[in-house]
């Protein structure tokens, strides 16, 4: 019956197997990103919980310190703060001003008795609903600190239109950061990652960071309609096979 099936309608069983074949690739792909988040949890869990790493000791590269605890000693640049837009609150929504959407704030820190730079992922700030350009106030040490965090290759990306134009390194408002092009332009040696800080700063920044197994969920939904596409194109090539027969 089913070589019948195939032989009488070539053209609808390719389609089938195609619809098939993709549903099933885009399902185990939807599952395999759903295991490295949670091996990338596991991992961040681990490092978290051993010794933290002291930014200050060396030139640190992103293979020796990523997803580390890290210590950081120096002074903010304050004045060289970058606010990343279309930013979501790390818990989806914030608790007191009931804003979604954001920046987060970062800011390098210059690093005591080195000649080196980190940036720093201070944290979450609503952004002013009716001017856009308008930045919050933020309450910044201008004292040698301390700053505790994870260390991440970059903070969260976004979608970027285009090619950064020339000088968006001096620009205040910026879609996401390059550390490069912010070596070259503040012409000092910069660590090769960011700091996202977990600190106990009262400086009204939300560092309610969310886990980074958010999202599995997601993915195991998005496997499920995959694989339900697969089942039901070939469901449907078999019941309409069936019915033509009986025509």
């Amino acid at each position: 019956m089913f070589r019948q099936l195939i032989l009488l309608r070539p053209a609808a069983t390719v389609a089938t197997l195609i619809v098939c074949l993709a549903g099933l690739r885009l399902g185990f792909w939807q599952l395999e990103r759903m295991e490295q988040k949670l091996e990338l949890a596991a991992e961040v869990v681990k490092k978290e919980n051993s010794q933290p790493l002291y930014a200050n000791d060396k030139k640190w590269t992103v293979e020796e310190a990523l997803h580390h605890r890290m210590i950081a000693k120096g002074t903010y640049l304050a004045d060289k703060t970058i606010w990343l837009e279309n930013r979501p609150h790390p818990m989806g929504r914030d608790p007191k001003t009931g804003v979604t959407v954001g920046f987060y704030v970062m800011t390098p820190l210059m690093l005591a008795g080195s000649k080196q730079v980190v940036w720093v992922n201070r944290g979450w700030v609503p952004r002013d609903g009716l001017d856009l350009t308008k930045l919050p106030q933020l309450i910044t040490p201008e004292t040698v600190i301390q700053v505790e965090g994870l260390v991440f290759e970059h903070p969260a990306r976004v979608m970027s239109m285009g090619n950064p134009v020339a000088g968006a390194e001096k620009v205040k408002i910026q879609q996401n950061l390059d550390i490069k092009n912010q070596e070259a332009y503040l012409g000092i040696s910069h660590l090769p990652f960011i700091l996202r800080e977990i600190s106990d700063a009262n400086d009204g920044m939300s560092r309610q960071w969310a886990p980074l197994t958010t999202g599995v969920e997601k993915h195991q939904g998005y496997a499920f309609q995959w694989f339900s596409l697969a089942a039901l194109a070939v469901i449907f090539w078999l019941i309409s096979g069936l019915f033509r027969k009986k025509l």
